[in-house]
């Protein structure tokens, strides 16, 4: 079979479910399953099957709500449940609502990100590598293509007159209104299986939270029925009705909910990120984060104060976000990175006793860690959509979630544990001498800081 055939999905999921919650890791090294795009045997849980299967049970409806979606057996899959009669919705973020025939030319683009997305897509819908994209090829291919043709009905945040000024970056799907899917994977090849034509990679890092309750399933319908509004015309970022968090008990298990944006006419402690400080805030024994990207202050100072309390602290971080001079990593390192006009960012602080475990994780050729955990007292997990930073706080669609579970935490905690141990832990020479030489011309160019 040619790498570029879809195999028929059969497969085994091997993470427990733990009451009516389950967690799953897309490099979980105690999985494994066939990549249905590359025909890899990969180890790891395969996102999109767990996707499936929650679909595959619909009897009513299903929303969907995510960034991108490029997974050609997911859109077959909500086409064929539409045929079936099913309400079935899907909202993205309008810089991916695009197919192979649609997207925009990129051929001058400065964004090399964009660009090479746009690359990716082509050779992927392009099955037999002949340079043209052949009807065949868009109708089992192009996931939105897919959509379209199968009369999904599909928003984006453009639908409410801002042009989508914030990113929709949800990504949950609702199934009956009583099983919902809270992942920080996008639905695409590169957040699920890994990249196309690079065999060694197994996907950015990724968790999904899989949770069968109707309270909490109504919960993420009351986002998902703001997004949508009228099916017209939609409602997203600061356009949404505010909601402060939610918590709720699925057989036992607490769970607390809420969605960024926040405005800032609240105060930063009724936002998600103060959702985040609260739970971190309790830690008395550790905290432990795997993040894509951490630049809020305030939860490294919470976090300063919790290992000054006697806790021990773990973050690890996304390589091409961890040195920036507003990455809080640096604070955790006890240093402080100027940047080109010679400031520092506004209220850095860098901790007087660096944290033990810091640093940036090491993953296979082409994946990034693309986690939004942390584990408190290994009982607590703080997962979600949500990057650690003001723009998500502030201005994009986000989902977060508590989960308070000790059985939960120790999947994230084995997670964790994994990427530590292949991680580059601790302040590198070259950023030390970095922060010197940023220093010495600041002072030589008469800046001061």
């Amino acid at each position: 079979m040619k790498m570029w055939q879809i195999t028929t999905l059969s497969f085994f999921i091997t993470t427990s479910v733990f009451g009516n919650v389950a967690a799953y890791f897309n490099q979980n090294p105690k999985a494994s399953y066939t990549d249905p795009y590359r025909n890899i045997h990969r180890s790891g849980d395969n996102l999109e099957a767990v996707l499936l299967e929650e679909i595959n049970a619909a009897k009513k409806s299903i929303f969907v709500a995510v960034q991108e979606l490029r997974l050609p057996l997911i859109a077959r899959a909500l086409v064929e449940k539409k045929k079936l009669g099913l309400d079935v919705r899907v909202v993205l973020e309008n810089n991916y609502n695009y197919n192979v025939m649609s997207q925009r030319d990129t051929s001058s683009n400065d964004n090399e990100y964009e660009a090479s997305r746009v690359q990716d897509l082509k050779a992927f819908v392009d099955a037999n590598r002949n340079g043209l994209i052949e009807k065949n090829e868009l109708e089992t291919r192009d996931a939105i293509y897919m959509l379209l043709k199968g009369d999904v009905p599909v928003m984006d945040d453009s639908f409410d007159s801002s042009m989508g000024s914030g990113l929709m970056h949800h990504k949950f799907v609702i199934v009956d209104g009583k099983s919902t899917v809270v992942s920080s994977a996008n639905f695409t090849l590169s957040d699920v299986h890994g990249d196309l034509m690079t065999p060694s990679s197994r996907g950015n890092a990724n968790s999904m939270v899989v949770v069968h309750s109707v309270n909490f399933s109504k919960i993420f319908t009351t986002e998902f029925a703001q997004l949508w509004g009228n099916g017209k015309r939609g409602n997203f970022g600061h356009k949404k009705t505010y909601r402060g968090a939610v918590t709720t008990t699925v057989r036992g298990t607490k769970i607390t909910v809420q969605f960024s944006p926040t405005s800032q006419r609240y105060n930063w402690e009724e936002s998600v990120n103060g959702l985040i400080a609260n739970h971190l805030s309790r830690a008395t024994k550790s905290i432990n984060a795997a993040l894509f990207v951490f630049s809020d202050q305030n939860l490294a100072n919470v976090m300063e104060k919790r290992q000054a309390a006697g806790a021990s602290i773990g973050v690890i971080i996304e390589p091409k976000f961890a040195y920036r001079e507003y990455s809080e990593l640096l604070d955790l390192m006890g240093l402080g990175l100027l940047n080109y006009k010679c400031d520092y960012e506004i209220g850095n602080t860098p901790w007087k006793k660096a944290a033990k475990v810091a640093g940036m994780a090491q993953l296979p050729q082409g994946d990034m860690l693309h986690h939004k955990f942390a584990v408190v007292d290994e009982k607590t997990v703080i997962v979600g959509s949500q990057n650690w930073s003001d723009a998500a706080n502030y201005v994009n669609d986000e989902t977060l979630i508590v989960i308070q579970s000790p059985t939960i935490s120790d999947l994230y905690t084995q997670e964790f544990e994994r990427i530590k141990r292949s991680a580059k832990l601790g302040a590198p020479q070259w950023l030390k001498d970095q922060v010197q030489k940023q220093e010495v011309a600041c002072s030589d160019a008469g800046m001061y800081f």
